[in-house]
């Protein structure tokens, strides 16, 4: 089957499959965009509240100059996910507390700092983190805190959640272009069985009878000079398609739908093989009917009848 014919046959499931994907793809991204921004979100807020928590508890010690103390807190929320803890007062810093991963950082003590505020800061090894300053002092900006918190943990969270949903998003893909590859292809079943209910054959009479030859639709028997002829279930369809309608021609695509409803592979040379086949079965009954399946070059296949002109064969 050449490539333009499958891609008309198929060309309605095609758009089907396209459509499923692109909006399946929509969702996911925007489900993972809104997902995504709640984690940070939630990040944002717990580290401010954290940095607040340790700012309030270290004031008393920064007013009393106890440095010993203030480090000691420090180094306990730098074995979390802090890099970076600074004190500063009056007479510069007071602390200074970094992990490896922020050591290279530079990070000169501000003039003054009067309210609290949060920048997202990209570091040049990789990564980025959130620097947050708070002040020590409402009315003196030159004490203060600050803390970089890593942002390594939500950026491997969001990560994995557009890991899972482009998975789940995939899943779903195949489960649906499933149900539509059944689907389409019931439908076409259906269309070809609809015109055979009960038995019956696409004239709406359960017997055809075309000159000596006879096609019963609902025996699946086929006789020619009242002798029978056996066949097999493929090429009952299509001479019972022939002779639904003796003289019509038949288009090779039309033949496959029929014929072949299931299998995307089948082509011209299986027709022309099974009208052998079956011309053939056909002149083991009657010599006579070796060319009751006449071929039309070009447009397809039709069973001879008593109206057609001979020439036109």
């Amino acid at each position: 089957m050449s490539f333009l014919r499958w891609l008309s046959r198929y060309k309605m499931l095609l758009v089907l499959a396209m459509t499923v994907v692109a909006l399946t793809a929509v969702a996911a991204a925007s489900f993972t965009h809104f997902y995504v921004q709640v984690l940070h979100d939630a990040f944002r807020e717990r580290s401010t509240a954290y940095a607040h928590a340790f700012a309030a508890a270290a004031r008393p010690w920064v007013s009393r100059v106890d440095v010993e103390m203030v480090r000691s807190a420090a180094q306990l929320i730098l074995a979390g996910s802090a890099l970076y803890v600074q004190i500063a007062n009056e007479n510069g810093f007071l602390i200074d507390e970094r992990t490896a991963t922020a050591q290279p950082l530079v990070m000169e003590r501000k003039a003054e700092v009067l309210s609290s505020s949060l920048s997202l800061v990209a570091r040049p090894g990789g990564g980025s983190h959130l620097d947050i300053l708070i002040p020590l002092s409402p009315s003196d900006g030159t004490d203060y805190v600050r803390i970089g918190i890593d942002r390594a943990a939500v950026t491997a969270q969001s990560s994995g959640a557009i890991a899972v949903a482009s998975g789940a998003a995939f899943g779903f893909d195949i489960f649906l272009l499933l149900v539509l590859i059944v689907a389409w292809r019931t439908r076409r079943r259906g269309s070809h069985e609809g015109a055979l209910v009960h038995g019956e054959n696409l004239s709406g009479d359960a017997i055809v009878t075309v000159g000596a030859l006879e096609i019963d639709s609902r025996r699946k028997a086929v006789r020619l000079q009242g002798q029978p002829v056996r066949l097999t279930p493929k090429q009952f369809t299509l001479l019972e398609l022939l002779a639904s309608q003796p003289g019509r021609v038949f288009s090779e695509r039309e033949i496959l739908e029929a014929a072949w409803p299931d299998s995307p592979y089948a082509d011209a040379k299986d027709i022309k093989q099974y009208v052998y086949l079956v011309c053939r079965r056909l002149s083991d009954v009657d010599p006579g009917a070796r060319n009751l399946i006449e071929t039309v070059p070009g447009f397809g296949y039709r069973l001879a009848s008593e109206d057609v002109d001979p020439e036109m064969t």
